[in-house]
């Protein structure tokens, strides 16, 4: 992690993929994979603690959202968004945040990162759309 992106970090406490991201890593993920695959998929990773200390808060399936927390020092709560492309193609969206007074010194950007990670254990994305 860049020592802009923590010095950007103590105002800033949230960070979000998307399709032209301004931090590299943030991009928008494909899968081949339906949406409620992917939502089984994302719940398995979090309930195996592949990615540690971070629960499912909630599941709506009728959205394509999982909402995690990971509660502590500095409590973080995280949104996967799944889009369904087609019945066999889904996206997959990451918000994560801080709570709290200061910013996140960086750290919403590497729990997507860490996210990316625990999931690719169990899928991988396409190379592109």
């Amino acid at each position: 992690m860049s020592f802009i992106r923590t010095v950007t970090g103590i105002w800033k406490s949230h960070e979000e993929t998307s399709e032209k991201p301004k931090l590299e890593g943030l991009n928008t993920r494909y899968y081949k994979k339906s949406r409620e695959a992917m939502i089984e998929i994302i719940n398995k990773v979090i309930n195996q603690n592949k990615l540690p200390n971070w629960k499912v808060a909630n599941i709506d399936e009728e959205r394509g959202e999982v909402s995690l927390e990971k509660k502590g020092v500095a409590s973080s709560v995280m949104v996967v968004t799944v889009f369904k492309i087609s019945p066999i193609k889904s996206a997959v969206d990451v918000y994560c945040s801080k709570q709290g007074a200061l910013g996140d010194f960086g750290s919403s950007y590497k729990n997507i990162l860490q996210f990316f990670k625990a999931l690719h254990t169990e899928v991988q994305p396409e190379d592109n759309r």
